[in-house]
């Protein structure tokens, strides 16, 4: 009887064991996957940050473009005018 009760008792443990270590790896895996979830989408919203600020650096360097290209014509005109004075 002794020996039943441990038997019983030892399978119930091993058992118990076992269900246990499925509970815990599957909390561990949905705290992974949470985890990760959580990484991706502020690596996404960083890389947005960053597609922002190209698109601002764009718009400042096509502005200095044409104050660049304005001032070359101006310049220009001015060596002409210059030009045809001094002959």
């Amino acid at each position: 009887m002794t020996i039943e009760i441990t038997v019983l008792v030892s399978t119930l443990a091993a058992v118990s064991g076992m269900v246990l270590g499925v509970i815990s790896a599957r909390r561990s895996t949905q705290a992974d996957i949470a985890r990760q979830s959580r990484e991706t989408a502020t690596i996404i919203s960083e890389i947005g940050y960053v597609k922002a600020g190209i698109d601002d650096i764009k718009r400042v360097q096509e502005k200095q473009d044409e104050r660049h290209y304005s001032l070359m014509a101006r310049v220009t005109k001015l060596e002409a005018s210059m030009a045809t004075h001094i002959m």
